[in-house]
């Protein structure tokens, strides 16, 4: 009976008939029998390819990493391994045994296991013990679920800055944040650049979340009134960036989404769906308007204004402290009517460059691109030592 139902299981995957957010579980595992990693370094990645913005920001970094270290990708999604193939020079394997996962990380050179996302599937290399873990996550934010009591189960976490920090003493007990905690910056954020021609809107919210409690998106409350009114009270031009995962937990979402690609579809020429790269995208806009998200901590990178949206949702909440919420313009379901208004006043605010520039040093350790990388490498070189250090004690008679 048991294999009937193994059988049957290959069956569903490989007609990719699993419910969303699945991962098919398709490994190469007997391929890999005789395989020895000689990198230092593996990126466990369980999730299916839905989630797979969480890695794909991190994969520059990565490349720079594996000059230093050498860099793995583990998955166990053969949807995900395809499509990471495809995208980067990094090695990629999918393992569909959780005994071959224990196998790759205890043989061989792998002394440090980094992870992007807050997947319970997470556990399968968490299980290893001879090696270091480091949380990574695919974003910094004021979201509640940017501090989980998952943090716990790594041996270290590297955050963006002093907001992080501050986050999670607040946000977790029994957490030594001294300790566990390696402030990086954010090795993706974009350079500084200077917007040429008319002025641009990005538009940027996030998506509707798995709870009420980080139910931060404004696509469905409000997002159609706030770009219709940057449209009829700007001469701006406006660009609708949203997030990967719209609609995906929600079909309403999907339905407030096409609404407003419908109203851009409208103002040819003036008004466009960007989802490209994000530091593009970024690079030619002139201000923000933006959800409770990574992308909104990301763009204090650039210096220029930034327009926060309110949650509709009264149990919706944000980490704290939230500097970033509370000492930006706002635009919420009350005042969506205005946002072309609150948008104008933003981009006239004598004293914005200033603010701005006091978050990125809260938010991102004031490290812009080159610096953050150069700080993440050097904290996966020191916790490799460590690792070594530790290793060598213990084998010690």
């Amino acid at each position: 009976m048991f294999a009937i139902r193994s059988r049957a299981g290959r069956l569903v995957r490989r007609a990719g008939l699993l419910p969303g957010g699945v991962a098919d579980g398709l490994g190469e595992d007997h391929r890999l029998g005789d395989l020895v990693l000689r990198t230092r370094v593996v990126v466990f990645f369980p999730d299916p390819p839905e989630n797979l913005y969480q890695l794909r920001e991190w994969l520059g970094p990565l490349e720079a990493l594996d000059a230093e270290l050498g860099v793995t990708l583990l998955t166990q999604d053969s949807r995900t391994a395809a499509a990471l193939r495809s995208e980067t020079r990094l090695a990629v394997h999918v393992t569909a045994a959780t005994r071959t996962v224990g196998r790759l990380l205890a043989e061989g050179d792998v002394a440090l296991v980094l992870y992007v996302g807050q997947a319970n599937a997470n556990a399968v290399a968490l299980r290893s013990a001879d090696v270091a873990h480091v949380f990574l996550n695919h974003g910094e934010s004021d979201k509640v679920v940017s501090v989980s009591n998952q943090a716990k189960a790594f041996d270290f976490v590297f955050v963006g800055g002093q907001a992080a920090v501050e986050r999670h003493r607040a946000g977790l007990l029994f957490f030594d944040a001294g300790a566990r905690l390696r402030t990086i910056g954010r090795p993706q954020v974009p350079p500084p650049a200077t917007p040429q021609g008319p002025t641009s809107v990005l538009y940027a919210p996030t998506w509707e979340g798995t709870l009420a409690v980080n139910a931060y998106s404004s696509v469905r409350a409000y997002g159609e009134t706030l770009v219709r009114s940057v449209l009829r009270d700007t001469s701006h031009r406006l660009v609708y960036r949203p997030h990967p995962r719209t609609g995906v937990s929600d079909r309403s979402y999907a339905a407030a989404d096409r609404r407003i690609r419908e109203v851009l579809a409208a103002h040819p020429g003036r008004a466009r769906v960007d989802t490209g790269p994000a530091a593009a995208a970024m690079h030619a806009a002139h201000v923000m308007v933006a959800d409770t998200s990574a992308i909104a901590t990301d763009w204090l990178s650039q210096g220029r204004p930034l327009v926060s949206t309110e949650a509709a949702d009264p149990r919706a909440r944000v980490a704290r402290p939230a500097r970033l919420h509370e000492r930006t313009p706002h635009i919420g379901p009350g005042t969506a009517e205005r946002a072309g208004e609150i948008v104008d006043a933003a981009l006239a605010d004598p004293d914005a460059a200033a603010t701005l520039d006091e978050l990125f040093h809260y938010y991102l350790g004031g490290l812009d691109a080159r610096a953050s990388l150069a700080a993440f490498v050097a904290a996966c070189h020191e916790v490799v030592a460590l690792r070594d250090a530790a290793r060598e004690r213990t084998d010690a008679p």
